[in-house]
């Protein structure tokens, strides 16, 4: 029913933080890095560069990130959770590829003007080291994503995400305010109608049970130790 493919997202998911954590930085030298605290409400979307600030380092909470496509659709890139952020390649120059951001839940970030970026880069090191650290584990995840896209089946990749998202519950085996089944499309790279069918059949052979917005897992299928 899952993959076996599905061990490396658990894995990918639960990896600790090994460096600094970036908003505990922040917290202490706030005004001399001219950071600014923002809570954006469950739904919020923010375009990045939005002319306020570049960079949102997340302090709780999630944000999903896609990019709009040539024929209007969106690809989504990479949820950024706690310690991680968005929009460093814009700080950096590179401003190619427009980001829209929204918060998966209620989130609080730290919101970077550009100049204010750089100069935490260049000034305190262990803010570089923990930005490098943060940025790679995104990249991981996003490169098990790409992974995913061309070696499993839609109903595989929904599994892992399912798997993702209930990451960040305590017991690691509920989503609390699962996405709609839009958003698990977006982020699968598949159809609404596919996701639609997938989940009725996870619920009709007892793999989830779901009660309004919130989903559980339910069996040894989804345990890492049965992968």
């Amino acid at each position: 029913m899952v993959s076996v493919m599905i061990q490396s997202s658990r894995i990918a998911a639960a990896a600790p933080h090994r460096v600094n954590f970036i908003p505990d930085l922040l917290e202490l030298r706030a005004a001399e890095l001219g950071a600014r605290r923002r809570t954006l409400q469950r739904g919020q979307s923010v375009d990045i560069p939005d002319g306020e600030c570049c960079v949102l380092i997340v302090i709780k909470g999630m944000l999903s990130v896609v990019t709009p496509t040539v024929d209007g659709k969106e690809a989504f890139l990479s949820d950024v959770r706690p310690g991680e952020m968005v929009g460093e390649a814009f700080a950096l120059g590179n401003d190619s590829v427009p980001l829209a951001v929204t918060a998966v839940e209620q989130t609080e970030v730290w919101a970077l003007r550009r100049t204010a970026y750089l100069r935490a880069l260049s000034s305190v090191p262990e803010f570089t080291v923990a930005a490098m650290d943060a940025m790679c584990r995104r990249q991981c995840r996003t490169n098990l994503r790409m992974a995913e896209s061309v070696t499993m089946h839609v109903a595989d990749r929904l599994a892992a995400e399912l798997l993702r998202l209930a990451q960040s519950s305590a017991d690691g085996d509920h989503i609390d305010d699962l996405p709609t089944h839009r958003e698990l499309a977006v982020r699968i790279a598949s159809h609404r109608e596919a996701v639609t069918k997938e989940l009725s059949r996870l619920e009709r052979v007892g793999a989830i049970r779901r009660k309004g917005h919130r989903l559980a897992l339910v069996g040894p299928s989804w345990s890492k130790d049965a992968l």
